[in-house]
């Protein structure tokens, strides 16, 4: 697509290091909603790249995130060219204000004029026409200094999203100035706010980066403070920016200025915050339900049914309910209830079960690894390598490993000995002893692998070599 004319000076920022708790436990810490394809085949972060790259340069598109999910984001945008220096990684998660002035300062440093797209990574637009002219006519506005943020007209009372009160009658994609914003209310005040002519807040900004920055020097100067060492003094940067209190744009800068304006916009957009939202959402059948390949339901009304492969999934009778089935989970709920089940995963991480932090399956770099069966003093597991890629050089402590090809041929390193294996034929890896397992063919392969040893965690893993610049 033609690209707008003089837009070398518009950038876009994409927050992305959101845990998505309230979606478990589909969203896992390890690998949260952006990451999911939840309404289609391309996953939420690949939905809001090819959005934003309609309108500015490619090559302008950051994203902020932590280094936990970096290579997931690496991987899953790897056909649009995006490369790892348009990555911002946060040293540590303070919410959103320091994360947009971190990524601020980073556009600020390249390109002092910059005019600045900041919108989540996790929301859905249905209409990238519409979205691309309220950024264009935003990034004019913009020019004059103002803080522009995007506010939806309700179709409900949603206690799920935060409210902008707009100074006076306010029409499409006509900047008005803001009286107040409003945390996420209780159902009655939401229902005088949409009466009352309150707008959604989107949580889509647009502004210059000179105009945020003296907003950020005016209000949270200890932010500003502490990215003034980001170039200069990497160990006072860390320090700084990790004491920094968490705080969020709305109620750091937002919430303060003077220079802030909402357009009410016409596209149509939907946060997918919990799971009555994404209910809301989905295609239903003449029940109100919606529910995968995998669910069999039985008399249900309005409810969202998803199985999983391994085991069928039944429901019989039951209204208004969600229920969510994976490998190593099984969530039910009221769809009235949803918004609890943060606290059901604040629990888990309380009892630090594994099922909080990631899946039975894990999305590495070179594939993914399933674990299949687990006990004291031993754990299974499935590993498929994708062509021409090999796991890092590396050994254990305290655990030794075996391996059995069960499909394609793996080039292993044990030691100072690499040869081929092919399907059926074993490999044993002492404890101490350097290894890396390889798939240099164009076809998959799969092994699996029983280790045994008194520790058996990830973190038990010295690195002497790696493709993918992970830890060594």
């Amino acid at each position: 697509m033609k690209k707008q004319p003089n837009n070398k000076h518009q950038y876009a920022v994409i927050l992305a290091g959101g845990s998505g708790t309230r979606l478990w436990p589909i969203s896992r810490e390890m690998y949260p909603k952006q990451l999911l394809a939840l309404t289609g085949n391309k996953t939420l972060i690949q939905e809001t790249f090819s959005r934003i790259e309609k309108i500015v340069p490619k090559e302008n598109i950051y994203i902020v995130t932590n280094k936990q999910f970096s290579i997931d984001i690496l991987l899953q945008l790897k056909s649009t060219g995006f490369s790892h220096e348009q990555l911002i990684i946060e040293i540590a998660q303070k919410n959103t204000a320091p994360a947009i002035a971190l990524a601020s300062e980073v556009i600020y440093e390249k390109d002092k004029d910059a005019l600045m797209l900041v919108c989540p990574a996790d929301h859905l637009i249905a209409n990238d026409l519409e979205f691309k002219k309220s950024v264009v006519g935003a990034f004019a506005r913009a020019t004059d200094g103002k803080l522009i943020t995007f506010g939806i007209a309700p179709d409900s009372p949603s206690t799920e999203y935060g409210y902008i009160k707009p100074k006076g009658k306010i029409n499409y994609s006509t900047p008005t100035s803001v009286e107040c914003f409003v945390e996420k209310p209780p159902k009655d005040i939401a229902e005088e706010y949409v009466k009352k002519g309150y707008l959604w807040n989107a949580g889509i900004f647009v502004w210059s980066v000179k105009t945020f920055r003296s907003e950020i020097k005016k209000y949270l100067p200890e932010v500003l403070q502490a990215l003034s060492f980001m170039h200069t003094d990497e160990k006072k940067f860390i320090k700084c920016f990790s004491s920094l209190s968490p705080v969020s744009i709305d109620t750091g800068i937002l919430e303060k200025s003077k220079n802030v304006e909402v357009i009410r916009v016409k596209f149509a957009w939907k946060d997918i915050g919990s799971w009555k939202s994404l209910y809301e959402l989905l295609e239903k059948n003449e029940e109100g339900n919606v529910l995968n390949e995998h669910a069999l339901i039985i008399d249900c009304e309005n409810s969202l049914v998803y199985g999983n492969s391994r085991r069928a999934t039944v429901a019989i009778g039951v209204c208004d309910i969600v229920v969510v089935d994976t490998e190593d989970a099984v969530l039910v709920v009221h769809k009235e209830e949803t918004h609890k089940i943060k606290n059901a995963y604040a629990e888990l991480k309380e009892r630090n079960m594994a099922q909080y932090k990631e899946h039975k399956t894990v999305m590495r770099p070179w594939g993914s690894y399933t674990v299949l069966e687990e006990g004291v003093g031993y754990k299974v597991k499935k590993i498929v390598v994708n062509p021409h890629e090999k796991l890092s050089l590396q050994l254990h402590h305290r655990r030794s490993e075996h391996w059995v090809i069960i499909r394609g041929t793996a080039t292993v390193t044990v030691g100072e000995d690499t040869r081929f294996y092919g399907a059926h034929q074993t490999v044993d890896v002492p404890v101490e002893t350097k290894h890396r397992l390889e798939n240099s063919t164009s076809e998959i392969l799969e092994i699996i692998e029983v280790q045994s040893g008194s520790y058996l965690g990830e973190d038990d893993i010295v690195r002497f070599d790696d493709m993918y610049e992970r830890n060594i």
